[in-house]
């Protein structure tokens, strides 16, 4: 009978720690976790092309830094969100680094010839260590990926299909991707090859893409000081990562 009022304080401390630990694991997600681990990075060749998911400034820094990157090619991370992708491009003359912008649908699907040209620039060693990235990392970085081992190392999908789902493909949700590839990988490197685009399709603006202060405010090269401000800044609204647009199930093919 004298013991119920000892166990209401040691359930109140319980409960209070438990809510801070939630908020500290919903801290660590939402605000914290992107800027220090870049999301679904991954080495596809050392020196070459790495690939990852969309990066706040602070993560496009550390992963810029740390592997010398030179060029940037965006698969449509920020289609969606005019406001980050300035910052995204922002970020990138900031740290002295050349992005392009080829988009495609988030299954991975969509005009081939962004592949093309997205092939273009990772392929010619004077943009390289290259970065390829989209929204999640899971679906057009796949696909890109899966071209260029095709293309340079002439690995089959059946070979490289594995790291599609080490980096979050899921076949169950995406079946458009792999049959995607099987009917068009053919006309992507012969059209890469030639140094030509897919007849039928648009041909990408081959040109890097510039942020609007840039194109207002010619201004000497940026510097680390200036990526060091501008990474430091607060994510803009809807910052939050979104994932790359589902698809269904799909099967390697060679």
């Amino acid at each position: 009978m004298n013991r119920a009022p000892h166990t209401r304080p040691i359930a109140s401390t319980v409960l209070l720690v438990a809510i801070i630990v939630a908020g500290l694991a919903v801290l660590w997600h939402k605000q914290v976790r992107d800027h220090l681990i870049p999301r679904n990075f991954g080495v596809v060749e050392e020196g070459v092309l790495y690939r990852s998911g969309r990066l706040t400034p602070r993560a496009t820094r550390l992963v810029v830094e740390r592997h010398a990157i030179k060029t940037i090619v965006d698969l449509g991370a920020y289609d969606k969100d005019p406001d980050l992708e300035e910052q995204a491009r922002r970020t990138a003359e900031a740290l002295g680094v050349t992005r392009y912008v080829f988009p495609l649908h988030g299954d991975g699907t969509g005009n081939p010839n962004a592949y093309v040209a997205a092939l273009r620039v990772i392929t010619d060693p004077a943009n390289q260590p290259v970065l390829v990235h989209c929204s999640a990392g899971a679906e057009r970085t796949s696909g890109c990926v899966m071209l260029y081992e095709k293309a340079v190392h002439g690995r089959a999908f059946a070979e490289t299909y594995p790291l599609m789902t080490r980096h979050k493909h899921d076949p169950a949700r995406n079946p458009l991707l792999m049959s995607y590839l099987a009917d068009h990988a053919g006309a992507i490197l012969a059209a890469l090859r030639a140094g030509t685009f897919i007849d039928g399709y648009p041909a990408p603006d081959l040109a890097p893409v510039r942020s609007e202060y840039s194109r207002d405010h010619p201004a000497p090269s940026p510097t680390v000081e200036t990526a060091l401000t501008l990474s430091a800044t607060p994510p803009l609204p809807g910052a939050a990562a979104e994932p790359d647009s589902p698809g269904g199930t799909s099967t390697p093919t060679p």
